[in-house]
């Protein structure tokens, strides 16, 4: 029943279930959009309200196969991939709303949840997100995740008649 009420609410972000297992997941609700290059990219960043962190050169990055203290790499500053280094927003504010925000090969998602789980709370965050996205300069991909974890029309028709 709450599946079918939090689908009904919803227009642009979709449930995901978690991978599971020793994945280290949680369910969320996602949403994607396209991007073809970093102007894109830093544009959609500053439409939701962020002021993105950008390098004039490649900050410090850990090197593979070298173990570090969690504390030492945590001060490495995670990158989105294929740029010229744009740093992941990740978990941030949108419109006053957490989100975690993460870019690569072209897409980027907005994840809402709480913990590593769906509420009403969350749904209730995400639906005041999709005010604002609405009007997002860039294409919207559906489904964000494409599996049957992800409750859309394309796997779950059901929940859409």
């Amino acid at each position: 029943m709450d599946l079918r009420n939090w689908v009904n609410r919803l227009h642009l972000f979709r449930v995901v279930w978690a991978i599971g297992g020793h994945a280290g997941d949680g369910d969320s609700l996602d949403v994607a959009y396209r991007y073809h290059s970093s102007d894109e990219l830093l544009n959609f960043f500053r439409f939701l309200g962020l002021e993105p962190v950008v390098y004039a050169e490649k900050p410090p990055q850990p090197e593979v196969g070298v173990p570090y203290p969690g504390d030492v790499y945590d001060q490495f500053p995670f990158l989105v991939q294929g740029t010229e280094w744009i740093e992941q927003p990740s978990h941030c504010q949108v419109a006053g709303q957490a989100v975690f925000i993460y870019a690569h090969g072209g897409e980027v998602t907005l994840g809402v949840h709480d913990g590593f789980e769906i509420t009403d709370a969350a749904v209730a965050r995400a639906e005041m997100l999709e005010k604002l996205l609405e009007k997002a300069p860039l294409e919207r991909i559906d489904p964000p995740v494409d599996s049957r974890r992800c409750i859309c029309p394309k796997h779950h028709p059901e929940y859409f008649e």
